[in-house]
């Protein structure tokens, strides 16, 4: 166990680091990641050398309906012949009606020389790990020949945002943008299968002319003159556009997302992104720094000086991307935060613990919800009293006196601490409040001090859970030599007064009433139809929904002349077996029969559950059956069973 302040600091950062490391490389919250680094983008200033012209609006309004004829194309080509390359994102993979216009496009291409228009590929398979194109869709024979040629391929993000295009799809064509490129710069750059746009702003940067206005002389041919010209759609209507990570809310172009692709290798602007080592190291590097900090400082200085550390590191990624690398700006802040916070928390809770020693002592005698709602409330100390609907608990361990004298004190004890603290546990695992022990006795409550409008089915959970602890328990006491211990437990529900009862020097919180009184009666009950579990049918009608019951009996127990239906609980429905079903069916039908003093046919249904599995209760009513067969009952007889004893 790490003693030392700085022991502790360094082990809550390492473990902080792990987390974060852990759910970045699954690739939790990486869209926010992205969204942050796209703010990143932009700033910067278009390149004059390239210009755009738009099919937009105007020209729509102009020249008329969209697709146009194609020889519009080819005066434009010609009006951009001093250009130095000119670039149509626009697809001519269908033969015009009027061939002629095509054969007048492509001899202007041809003329020009300096002119490439795109092709797309409609599928992909991989092979070898390579994307390979299928499916080519080349621009009509009419147009391609002796033309430059590129795929246009454009990667949308998960997130709908366009961040990058791919160069490395086709061994036999390359991506548009880079044969653009390469034709006006004549020089070529390494290809990414995924090449990262170092977008230079928002959408409508680069300058631009309408395509209307060069077919209509409303511009000098000398502002192309050398220049790199890109042709393409941005009227809306014409759905050639994608979010980039400087749209602000605006698509932008496809035109101008490849006007942004060929700045970016023009300029060598080249992005890309952190490695995946570096940023788990940053992350550990800041988590221990972080732990440093707290160790050495006082925790308003250390508040401070872990928030300028944060801080310093966006500064350190947004100096980063200008010599571009994008680097994660989320998880190396997230470290610091996690690390710093759960540290403070640590040591909070540290003192506060020690602090409330004498608390945490008086705890292990009440139930913390007691003892926290004391807190909230002190006027609760007093003596008094209010009335409540509750859900009140008893367990009892069967045979107590008879195990007592198997073996040694020291044992007896041994086990007897041991089955009191599990069974405690759960009981405030359950939220329940532990009332008293009576010897081996354990009586408990929901419902009180706090608002639990579920108390019944706490309970009834409670009961199942105690049930089957004490199963596994026995296992491990059957191994240790001890003897076999079962337990009777008996829940009621009902109004009961609850409160500090007692003398003005010595109170104890508990409940009392008749409520009280019948859950202790059910507990005692057990034994007689050999079940782990009775409940009272206030309880039943309250947890029937989640929980298998079985009507045991009609029963008037011990000084209470009103009879009751008891029930055994079974357990939770998803737990209950098809064979205990069978058991209830054929034990509740007898029960209907007894009650109408069918004695022949109880008895045949007592017999018919028996034969599923042996039943205590089963054999107890086939007695009684007998018993009645020979001896009938009073004519007012009810069916109602009243119990001697406790």
């Amino acid at each position: 166990m790490i003693k030392s302040r700085l022991g502790k600091c360094i082990g809550i950062a390492l473990l902080c680091a792990i987390i974060c490391s852990l759910l970045f490389s699954i690739g939790f919250l990486s869209n926010i990641q992205l969204k942050l680094s796209d703010n990143l983008y932009g700033g910067k200033t278009p390149l004059d050398s390239i210009i755009l012209i738009a099919i937009d609006d105007k020209s729509l309004q102009e020249i008329g309906r969209w697709p146009w004829d194609r020889d519009k194309f080819a005066e434009v080509v010609d009006f951009l012949s001093g250009a130095k390359t000119v670039g149509i994102d626009v697809a001519f993979f269908e033969e015009s009606e009027e061939e002629e216009k095509d054969i007048i496009f492509g001899e202007a291409i041809r003329r020009a020389g300096n002119v490439v228009i795109p092709i797309e590929y409609t599928k992909f398979i991989i092979e070898d790990g390579r994307v390979v194109g299928k499916d080519l869709l080349l621009p009509v024979e009419n147009i391609n020949q002796d033309t430059d040629l590129g795929y246009v391929n454009i990667i949308t993000d998960a997130d709908g945002i366009s961040r990058s295009v791919n160069m490395d799809i086709s061994d036999e064509y390359d991506n548009f943008a880079y044969v653009v490129h390469k034709h006006y710069w004549k020089k070529e750059i390494e290809k990414a299968n995924r090449f990262l746009i170092n977008f230079v702003d928002k959408p409508g940067s680069f300058r631009q002319y309408s395509f209307t206005d060069l077919i209509n002389d409303r511009v000098d041919k000398s502002e192309f003159e050398d220049k790199l010209v890109l042709i393409g759609a941005t009227a809306p209507d014409l759905h050639d556009e994608s979010f980039v990570p400087t749209s602000a809310g605006k698509a932008m172009p496809g035109v101008e997302v490849h006007a942004n692709t060929i700045q970016t290798m023009i300029l060598k602007d080249f992005l890309r992104q952190q490695s995946v080592l570096s940023i788990i190291l940053l992350i550990f590097i800041a988590a221990l720094l972080t732990a440093i900090i707290i160790w050495k400082m006082h925790i308003f200085s250390a508040s401070i000086t872990a928030a300028v550390l944060g801080v310093a590191y966006i500064f350190l990624a947004i100096y980063a991307f200008n010599f571009g690398v994008i680097m994660n700006i989320l998880y190396v802040p997230i470290a610091i935060g996690l690390t710093y916070t759960i540290t403070i928390l640590y040591f909070y809770m540290s003192e506060k613990k020690s602090k409330k020693e004498l608390h945490n002592m008086f705890g292990k005698y009440v139930s913390p919800v007691v003892i926290e709602e004391l807190l909230k409330n002190p006027s609760l100390l007093k003596l008094g009293g209010q009335k409540r609907e509750i859900t009140v608990f008893f367990s009892d361990i069967r045979g107590f006196t008879t195990i007592s004298e198997e073996i040694t004190p020291e044992k007896l004890v041994h086990v007897l601490n041991e089955y009191l603290s599990a069974m405690t546990k759960i009981i405030l695992n359950h939220q329940g409040v532990v009332d008293k022990y009576i010897g081996d006795a354990i009586m408990a409550f929901w419902g009180a001090p706090l608002d639990q409008p579920n108390h019944a089915i706490l309970g009834c959970s409670t009961a199942i859970d105690m049930a089957k602890d004490l199963r596994e328990l026995r296992k491990k006491w059957k191994q240790e030599g001890f003897p076999e211990i079962r337990v009777g437990i008996g829940l009621n529900t009902g109004k009961a007064v609850i409160g500090n009862l007692g003398s003005y020097d010595r109170f104890d919180y508990t409940a009392i009433g008749d409520t009280i009184n019948l859950g202790s009666r059910l507990e005692g009950i057990t034994k007689q139809y050999g079940v782990e579990i009775v409940i009272s049918e206030n309880t039943q009608k309250r947890v029937a929904d989640k929980f298998v019951t079985r009507k045991l009996d009609l029963v008037a127990v011990k000084g209470k002349k009103r009879p009751i239906f008891i029930y055994e609980l079974v357990g939770r429905k998803e737990d209950v077996k098809k064979d205990d079903y069978e058991l209830i069916s054929a034990y509740e039908a007898g029960l209907e029969n007894y009650l109408n003093k069918r004695w022949e046919n109880a008895l045949k249904e007592f017999r018919n559950a028996l034969k599923i599995k042996k039943d205590v209760a089963a054999e107890v009513f086939a007695e009684r059956c007998r018993r009645f067969k020979r001896t009938p009952p009073p004519k007012e007889w009810n069916g109602v069973w009243v119990m001697t004893t406790k």
